[in-house]
C-alpha cells in the first residue's frame, strides 16, 4: 500500500494487487477491502487486468458501489498468468459517485486545493467497422461523465486509452484523438499523460477509457513536464504529453505516460531485445522523476505491460527489488516492434 497526502489532511490511498487465478483474486480483493474498511478510506476507482477467473472476485469488491471500473483482458491464456488490480481510495475527504444516462461512471472529491473527478470504463456502443466515429464517441463520453460534477475535457490532466487489436487501426485513433483535441482546443491548454495499449475489454469494445480531471479551488498547480530522454510524442503524431506533474501545499505527484524503449528522434530502440528495451525504458522513466528530485522508490502506482507474459520475469529480474508499486498485465504496446511498457505514477510529500 502506497499513500499520497493530498491538502487539508486528505490522502489518495493506492493499493496493488498481483494474483493469477481465481483463489488469488479472491484472496487479495478481500485483503484490500479490509484495509480500506480499517482505514476508513472509500474506492474511487478500480482497474482490473486480468481474465475471466477474476470476474466473481471483482465483482463481489463491487457489489453495491457507485465508483467507476475499468476492466482489461489478457492477450492470450499463456503461462505465466498475469493478473492484478489497481484499487484507489481516499481518505479524509468526501467522495461523491455519479453516472451519466448511458451509464458512464465518475466519482469526484476534494482536498481543498483541487477538486478531482475519476472516470473510467467507458466504452462506445457505435460500430466497430468505424474506427474514427468510435474513437470520437468514446471522448465524448469521457467528457460526459466529467461534466456529471461540471469538468470538461481541458481540465484533464490523465487519460487511458485500452485499444482492442491496436496495431490494426492506431493512425485511425489518432487522428481521431487529435481532431477532437482541436476541437476542444486542447493543445492551448494542457495536454493530458496518456497510455494507449492493445488489450481487448470485455465488451467487445474498439475501446475502454478512462480519465483523471483537476480543478484549482485552492493553491496548487499542474503542469506538463518533458522527458529529458525522449522527444515529444506530438512530433509522431500522438497527441499526449510525457508526463504531468500536480502539485499541492502538501505534496507533489507525477504521473508518467505509458513509456517505452523509444529514442530521442522517436525511433523503436533495440528492436527484439527485451532486456534492453526493459532497461530503456526504466532509465527513461528514471529520468524524468530524476527532473523533478524523485525517483523509482516513490512510485505509488504502475502497470508493466508486457507483450509477452514471460517478459515480465525480465522486469522482476532488473526491478524487482526497486519497491515499484505496481501490477502487470499481458498487453499489446503501439507498435509491433516494441516488447514493453510502463506508465507510473510517483509522489513526495513537501
Amino acid at each position: 500500500m502506497k499513500e499520497i497526502l493530498l491538502n487539508n489532511g486528505a490522502r489518495e490511498i493506492h493499493l496493488p494487487a498481483v494474483f493469477s487465478d481465481e483463489t488469488s483474486a479472491r484472496l487479495e480483493l478481500s485483503r484490500a477491502r479490509e484495509i480500506l474498511e480499517k482505514l476508513g478510506a472509500q474506492t474511487v476507482s478500480l482497474e482490473v487486468c486480468a481474465g475471466s477467473y477474476a470476474d466473481g472476485a471483482v465483482s463481489d469488491f463491487c457489489a453495491g458501489a457507485g465508483f467507476p471500473v475499468n476492466r482489461i483482458l489478457p492477450l492470450s491464456a499463456a503461462s505465466p498468468v498475469l493478473g492484478g488490480a489497481h484499487i484507489t481510495a481516499v481518505a479524509g475527504a468526501r467522495v461523491k459517485f455519479a453516472r451519466t444516462p448511458r451509464g458512464d461512471a465518475a466519482a469526484m472529491y476534494s482536498d481543498g486545493s483541487f477538486e478531482y473527478c475519476r472516470t473510467f470504463g467507458i466504452v462506445s456502443d457505435v460500430d466497430r467497422s468505424k474506427p474514427f466515429e468510435h474513437t470520437m464517441d468514446n471522448l465524448v463520453r469521457i467528457e460526459d461523465a466529467l461534466g456529471l460534477f461540471g469538468f470538461s475535457y481541458n481540465d484533464i490532466a490523465r487519460t487511458w486509452f485500452y485499444n482492442d487489436d491496436i496495431l490494426a487501426w492506431y493512425p485511425e485513433f489518432n487522428r481521431a484523438r487529435t481532431s477532437f483535441y482541436g476541437e476542444r482546443k486542447i493543445f492551448d491548454s494542457l495536454l493530458p499523460a496518456s497510455t494507449g495499449i492493445g488489450a481487448p475489454n470485455p465488451h467487445g469494445a474498439l475501446i475502454t477509457s478512462g480519465a483523471i480531471a483537476l480543478r484549482k479551488i485552492g493553491e496548487g498547480e499542474v503542469f506538463e513536464v518533458e522527458s529529458p530522454l525522449q522527444c515529444g510524442a506530438p512530433k509522431y503524431g500522438s497527441s499526449f504529453s510525457r508526463a504531468v506533474e500536480i502539485d499541492t501545499p502538501a505534496s507533489r505527484r507525477v504521473m508518467v505516460s505509458g513509456t517505452a524503449s523509444i529514442e530521442p528522434g522517436g525511433a523503436t530502440a533495440f528492436v527484439g531485445d527485451i532486456e534492453k528495451q526493459v532497461a530503456l525504458t526504466m532509465r527513461v522513466i528514471s529520468a524524468i522523476l530524476e527532473s523533478r528530485k524523485m525517483s523509482l522508490s516513490d512510485t505509488v502506482r504502475a502497470i508493466v505491460y508486457c507483450l509477452r507474459p514471460e517478459f515480465y520475469g525480465e522486469f522482476l529480474r532488473q526491478f524487482g527489488g526497486a519497491n515499484i508499486a505496481h501490477i502487470p498485465s499481458h498487453s499489446t504496446v503501439c507498435r509491433s516492434d516494441l516488447l514493453f511498457e510502463v506508465e507510473l505514477e510517483a509522489a513526495a510529500a513537501k
